[in-house]
């Protein structure tokens, strides 16, 4: 049976350009995705043979006054970190971190900046065994801040002969400066 051309109600149009706009947005995210391919492998052999090396060039010394971080291949960077500034060890670990038994440990320090980014002086991933070491920094820290200061040298052998010098100097430099300050009066 065959239809007439006056029986036809209504002829879909199609909107050409709008499909095609439409199909060309669609494979904007798989023409990424197979674009990047080769930039993620590239990745990923620079991070098999570099990364390497980059994570060997880090090191974090604990001394009996500081903490000393060296970290860098082609840009050198060491912070000394002395132990009494120390006010926080942060240990962070997050979902993946925790799959791979990674930890992250943030110092932070008295007299830094708030508005550093993520408020830590320094950063440093993957120390083995961390909360061992955070604890001994802690510990270290807590120890060299209760220890007694030792006082400066002593002049002429006891504190109390160097602050009988010190005091007869600043007497004579007094009178040294009364008697120019006369003299000036006088002119």
């Amino acid at each position: 049976m065959t239809e007439e051309p006056n029986d036809i109600l209504l002829d879909a149009e199609f909107d050409v350009q709008a499909i095609i706009r439409y199909r060309w947005v669609s494979l904007i995210p798989v023409a990424c995705f197979i674009v990047t391919i080769p930039f993620v492998l590239i990745a990923a052999l620079v991070y098999k043979f570099a990364l390497e090396h980059i994570v060997r060039s880090w090191s974090a010394t604990l001394t009996s006054r500081s903490l000393i971080v060296r970290k860098g291949i082609f840009t050198k960077i060491e912070k000394t970190i002395p132990l009494e500034k120390i006010t926080d060890l942060g240990s962070t670990q997050g979902p993946i971190m925790r799959r791979l038994d990674l930890k992250q440990l943030t110092v932070e320090t008295a007299g830094q900046s708030s508005g550093a980014a993520g408020g830590a002086l320094i950063s440093l991933i993957g120390i083995r065994d961390t909360d061992e070491f955070r604890r001994r920094v802690l510990a270290q820290r807590d120890l060299t801040s209760s220890a007694p200061s030792s006082p400066g040298p002593a002049i002429n052998g006891s504190s109390d002969a160097g602050l009988d010098e010190i005091a007869a100097t600043l007497l004579r430099i007094e009178s040294s400066l009364d008697r120019l300050a006369s003299r000036d009066s006088k002119d």
